[in-house]
């Protein structure tokens, strides 16, 4: 069984490099970056997937995604999820 989650995602670019960072402050905030906010996304995507894996194998609660403000959010499918907070 998988569980769907949905967390605010905020992006940064470097003014010098143009590199989109990406992150996901109610989990642990994880960040990754891209050359472009897709890139970016999926990259973040990616490694907050594997933390969410991480949590349920090691039979932790899942950070319950807090209410919703104005913003970009992202939605996650963790599978095999026991619980949430």
């Amino acid at each position: 069984m998988s569980k769907e989650f949905e967390y605010k995602i905020e992006y940064d670019v470097d003014k010098e490099t143009g590199q989109v960072t990406a992150t996901i402050p109610e989990l642990n905030h994880i960040s990754s970056f891209g050359d472009t906010f897709a890139e970016a996304e999926a990259s973040v995507k990616e490694a907050a997937v594997g933390y969410l894996e991480v949590i349920v194998k090691e039979k932790k609660e899942i950070p319950k995604p807090t209410f919703k403000t104005e913003g970009t959010y992202i939605k996650l499918f963790v599978p095999n999820v026991v619980k949430s907070s």
